[in-house]
């Protein structure tokens, strides 16, 4: 599952997270918090890896090109 959602205008925001409530001065609400600390965990994980951004999109070309 993504942690991130996409609207079709282009706007994104953290799944079930909207910016309302990561405002500056907005007391972060016990959802909130797993949500962001969760999405940290991933990306923690992630760099974890040494794989680079670049290296994950030239694996996704490489990927459609074998199928």
């Amino acid at each position: 599952m993504r942690l991130t959602e996409k609207k079709d205008s282009g706007h994104w925001c953290l799944r079930d997270v909207p910016w309302s409530d990561l405002k500056p001065g907005v007391v972060l609400s016990e959802k909130t918090w797993e949500k962001l600390y969760g999405a940290l965990w991933k990306l923690k994980d992630y760099e974890d890896t040494g794989v680079s951004p670049d290296e994950i999109e030239r694996m996704k070309t490489e990927g459609k090109r074998c199928w």
